[in-house]
């Protein structure tokens, strides 16, 4: 079914969320000569995020159940729909004082991701999608992945085994290791990057994504390897998926 309000609801909740994550992302200069008080405020500011995007969720949608990154699984009386959270999907950028992370928020239904956003609190960024109605960045800007199909001119963000960018590296490729899936798999979906490889990754790093890649006319291909864990390779085509996959 689809449901106009709901992407509305996602977006505000990481909007309303990401001033502090910004506040707080400022005050991490500060706290740079203690890694303890560091890593503690990073993790303050992980949970202070994903508190305000439930407290957020709940209020519009009471009754949904929760899979976060911090809290874990919260069933509700819909257990049905469930919101996905990751409250900053590039940690260490963000206790590193870059400005790369992102809010993953996604809306599962009867199994099914049906919404997703990934907003970039630093630039201001909103990608977004919804099953049958596109992605956009904004309100306004559909995105398109760039369809490009070889793999010697393809921009490959990877999270994997450095073998990966050997093998990728020996056919031509650009190779991007950013620090936040999240937004490399956002840049896949406007046309930035080309590809995107990731082992190990949990609901929350590609739910969102997923829907993105999807939704822009990517390619996603998912197999799962441990009890939350999955492998994913995602692409701008079909050609330079099946590409990609060979140098795995």
């Amino acid at each position: 079914m689809h449901d106009g309000g709901r992407l509305f609801i996602m977006t505000k909740a990481a909007e309303k969320a990401a001033s502090r994550l910004v506040r707080d992302f400022g005050e991490l200069e500060k706290l740079q000569a203690s890694r303890k008080s560091l890593r503690n405020f990073v993790t303050s500011a992980d949970k202070n995020t994903e508190d305000k995007i439930m407290y957020e969720l709940s209020k519009a949608r009471p009754g949904y159940s929760f899979l976060c990154e911090e809290s874990g699984v919260t069933e509700n009386e819909n257990k049905s729909s469930v919101w996905i959270v990751d409250p900053i999907a590039g940690t260490d950028n963000f206790m590193r004082g870059i400005p790369f992370f992102a809010i993953n928020i996604a809306l599962r239904e009867n199994c099914k991701v049906v919404a997703g956003v990934t907003y970039d609190p630093m630039r201001r960024e909103c990608f977004k999608a919804e099953v049958g109605a596109g992605a956009y960045l904004g309100n306004h800007c559909r995105l398109r992945v760039s369809g490009r199909e070889k793999i010697s001119e393809a921009v490959v963000a990877v999270w994997a085994n450095y073998n990966v960018d050997i093998s990728l590296a020996e056919r031509g490729t650009i190779i991007r290791r950013t620090g936040s899936i999240a937004l490399d798999i956002a840049y896949l979906a406007t046309g930035k990057y080309d590809a995107v490889v990731v082992t190990g990754a949990r609901v929350w790093d590609i739910a969102s994504g997923e829907i993105l890649i999807r939704e822009s006319g990517g390619f996603w291909d998912v197999r799962q390897v441990g009890d939350d864990t999955y492998d994913v390779t995602a692409a701008s085509s079909m050609k330079l998926l099946n590409a990609v996959k060979e140098c795995l």
